[in-house]
This record gives structure tokens, sequence and C-alpha cells, in this order.
């Protein structure tokens, strides 16, 4: 677990930075000591974008022009956002499920050009970013309830990609859109990165899952088979107001189910309209 969260670390923060591909050579006569007498914010940031750390002119280019002067642009851009960043960044595939402000080339939505305190350069803490914009989301997870302990022990990119990604959702990994699938693990590869594959192998288990009476496996009893169901016609993937992130209702087509689940020390107690009340014991 601690080799993916690397990865996929480094796929955000870095997003295939390669400083040593720029297209021009760098200003070794670079004004930056002049620059930074009166901006004073871009230097001493506990993270430094590198470009900026080299020089200003890796990015800024003079436009003659008396600087500084009321109402005189006396720099420019090299090039235009995002054109830019792909300087030394990597550009995102087109076949790739990208995300929004990536597709639109809104850089600077997430990322502070020149430094930030954070990781990646990114403006605020990453799950504080993620929900600026993400607020239902936030309103599940810091509400009152549960959050999904893969948000709270790192954070959205333990599952998402945050420029882009080969699966929806910006998916690390494999998990379906639709309502029934056959239950592989391979089908639901995202959910098996930190949950035992018991959960839907053993039919009989003592760790694999909590959702078991005695020793009977309910999660395999709901999921198996070529018409498995799918993880989020019981829980909410992101958190929930309820225990073990259990929804408070599903939709199926216009019929919105109450779930009725009320938990107990050692169970719960189940009365979904697919079928009557039933109750487990661990």
């Amino acid at each position: 677990m601690n080799q993916l969260f690397l990865l996929v670390s480094l796929g955000f923060f870095t997003a295939g930075f390669s400083f040593g591909d720029r297209s021009r050579p760098l200003g070794d006569d670079s004004p930056k000591n002049g620059c930074t007498e009166c901006h004073t914010g871009i230097v001493g940031q506990d993270i430094m974008h590198p470009v900026v750390e080299d020089a200003c002119d890796n990015c800024h280019l003079a436009t003659d022009e008396s600087h500084p002067a009321e109402g005189v642009p006396g720099f420019t851009l090299v090039e235009n956002v995002p054109d830019l960043c792909f300087i030394c960044h990597e550009e995102v595939p087109p076949s790739v499920h990208g995300h929004s402000p990536v597709q639109g080339g809104d850089c600077l939505s997430c990322h502070d050009a020149h430094g930030s305190s954070e990781p990646g350069i990114i403006k605020l803490p990453e799950q504080e970013l993620c929900m600026s914009c993400h607020k239902d989301i936030r309103t599940l997870v810091r509400g009152k309830g549960m959050a999904h302990s893969a948000i709270e022990g790192g954070g959205c990119i333990q599952c998402h990609l945050a420029h882009g990604s080969e699966l929806p959702a910006l998916l690390v990994d494999r998990y379906p859109v639709e309502e029934y699938v056959p239950a592989t693990i391979e089908n639901f590869g995202l959910c098996f990165l930190c949950h035992d594959p018991d959960l839907i192998e053993a039919e009989e288990t003592e760790w694999g899952t909590g959702f078991r009476n005695g020793t009977l496996n309910l999660h395999r009893l709901h999921i198996n088979g070529d018409k498995g169901r799918n993880c989020k016609l019981c829980h909410n993937l992101h958190g929930s107001p309820g225990k073990f992130l259990i929804s408070d209702e599903v939709v199926f087509g216009k019929w919105v189910m109450k779930m009725n689940f009320i938990p107990v020390e050692n169970g719960g107690t189940c009365s979904p309209g697919c079928h009557g009340s039933k109750t487990y014991d661990r």
C-alpha cells in the first residue's frame, strides 16, 4: 500500500516534470535578484517551483518597457498557460480521462506557479483543494457521520489521480460503473488495494469482513456470481451519516429505496426493499 501511495503521490506532485527538456537556454544573466527585491512573496516558500529557483526568465520575457512602472507591463510570459507548463511537463494524452481543470488548460486553478507550502506546489492542502470544488463530497466527509478510511488515511489521491487516468473518475485501479457486474477481484481492483480479497472469495471467514453472521460471509452472499452487486448499491464510497458507509437510501430508476440499517455492537439489522428484515451477529 505504501508503494502505491508513493507512486500516486509522485504522479500527483510531478506530473511528468522534466526540467532538462526546456526548449530555450537558461538565462545565466537573469535579473532574478533584482526581481525578488520587489516580488518578495515569490521567494522563500517551503517548496519552490524549480524553474523559479533557477531564473525568472525561464517563464517571463521582458517587453522592453520601463519596469517597474504603474500600468505598464514590463514582462510577459514566454508562452500562455498551459503551453508554458508543457515546455517542461508532459501533456495529458487526449485518450485519458482528464481532470476538468487539466482539460481546460487551467493549471493555475490548483497550482501556484512560483511556490507553496504544499507538495506539488498546490495552493491548498490536498483534501482542502479537492473539496473546494467537490463540495458535495466535503459535506459527506466533513459533516456528521463517517468518512471512508482511505480519505482519512491518505487523502483523495489514494483512489484518484489528479491529472488524468485511463480509467473513469480518474481512478488508480478498476471499479465498475454498472450496478451489476461479475464479482471478481479484477473488476473491483480499486477496493482490493486495501480490502481483503476474502471479502468476496471466502464463504466462511473470521477476518475477511465484519459483515458476517458468525463466520458466514454475508458480503460474498450479496456480491458473488456473474451478477454481483456493486458496492455502491449499499455503501456511499466517500462518506455516510451512518456506520460502515451504509447509505440511507439507494435509487433504482424512479424508486428511492430506504436501507433501514440499524447497527448494534456486534452486527446489525437491515430492512431494505429488496428483502425483509434480517439480522446478523458476528
